[in-house]
């Protein structure tokens, strides 16, 4: 969904690129917001005695569905609404959908990591989960900005899904692993 934004900017590449950097943006604060909140209510439970275990157990099982499901889905079976009354402005839709999308929670997340993210999450404070969650969104829509770069007509634009599936699925796989790793090096030799 996100890679197909960049056909709504067209009339103009200028006009293409503030709406993209727009969504980019927002879905930045969207992941903010909701790293925030679960930085906070980790806080509040006092998770971080219990952080490396809540991220290893959740690394495990991460990497098993990762390994052992070739097509998954996390979380939401929703999309983002794709049609908007003519009254809203272009900038109030993208301004809402990189909201949704950044958060991860409201839209399709094909990629395990998100998991492991989002109970690092609940475990290392608000402040960390503000930083880590934007980085996310931003990391997550930046894809929508490749299309407006290169150009890319509405065919060429959805066929990238296809595409960078195979290695985001293989990218996915090796960040658990590495997230296994760290867990396993902590726990046993860092202590």
């Amino acid at each position: 969904m996100g890679l197909s934004l960049g056909l709504l900017g067209r009339g103009g590449t200028g006009r293409a690129w503030r709406y993209g950097i727009l969504h980019v943006v927002m879905a930045g604060v969207g992941g903010a917001v909701v790293g925030g909140l679960l930085g906070l209510v980790g806080q509040l439970l006092g998770l971080a005695q219990w952080r490396w275990w809540i991220i290893g157990v959740t690394a495990l099982v991460a990497l098993g569905i990762a390994l052992t499901h070739s097509s998954y889905q996390l979380l939401s079976q929703r999309q983002v609404p794709r049609r908007w009354s003519p009254k809203y402005r272009l900038t109030t839709v993208y301004t809402v959908w990189g909201l949704m999308m950044g958060c991860g929670l409201y839209t399709p997340v094909y990629h395990t990591a998100l998991l492991v993210m989002l109970a690092t999450q609940l475990t290392v404070g608000p402040t960390v989960g503000i930083i880590s969650g934007f980085l996310f969104g931003i990391v997550r829509q930046s894809t929508s900005l490749w299309p407006v770069a290169r150009h890319y007509d509405m065919e060429r634009t959805m066929r990238l899904l296809e595409e960078l599936r195979p290695g985001a699925r293989l990218f996915n796989i090796l960040l658990v692993t590495a997230v296994l790793v760290l867990v396993v090096y902590e726990v046993a030799f860092a202590r």
